[in-house]
């Protein structure tokens, strides 16, 4: 057996080794109290019926940019999100950063910003109760586009 035809179990990205950063405005915020991000693209796709095969066949459409993540509830900055919006009727816009270098791996870094950021669900804006619990909340959201300045670069193996 070859053993340089195996992965190097070191090349596992490790998620904990990341970071997100929310951009409102002027302002950028690191969220360290982020327990975990998400950002997924849903591609659509419609049915194309083909002459001569009985399989169908797909044609990709659409993308939607989508987001969400756990965080300890330290911070006020959605809620302020909620405010402006019940206030003005325009919700305020995101950008959101995330980046992940584990040390271990080959790779390097990856980075991903998501622009143009809205909320979307629900946003948590206060919990009491008699136990020890954290008060977490779920932020979720779509994007309207996204950039790749960093891109994790392929293993040797590959």
């Amino acid at each position: 057996m070859n053993t340089n035809n195996v992965m190097n179990p070191n090349d596992a990205p490790v998620a904990k080794w990341a970071e997100v950063f929310v951009i409102r405005g002027n302002s950028r915020y690191s969220m360290l109290m982020c327990k975990d991000f998400e950002g997924t693209a849903n591609i659509s796709t419609k049915d194309v019926p083909r002459m001569g095969s009985v399989i169908m066949g797909k044609k990709p459409t659409t993308v939607e940019l989508s987001f969400k993540m756990t965080i300890y509830k330290c911070t006020e900055i959605f809620d302020d999100i909620i405010d402006e919006f019940i206030k003005t009727g325009v919700m305020p816009t995101l950008t959101i950063q995330t980046s992940n270098e584990d040390p271990a791996t080959s790779m390097g870094r990856s980075t991903k910003i998501y622009n143009d950021c809205v909320l979307d669900g629900d946003v948590l804006l206060s919990l009491t109760g008699s136990e020890d619990d954290y008060i977490e909340q779920e932020i979720s959201g779509f994007a309207s586009s996204y950039t790749r300045p960093e891109k994790y670069k392929n293993p040797s193996y590959m």
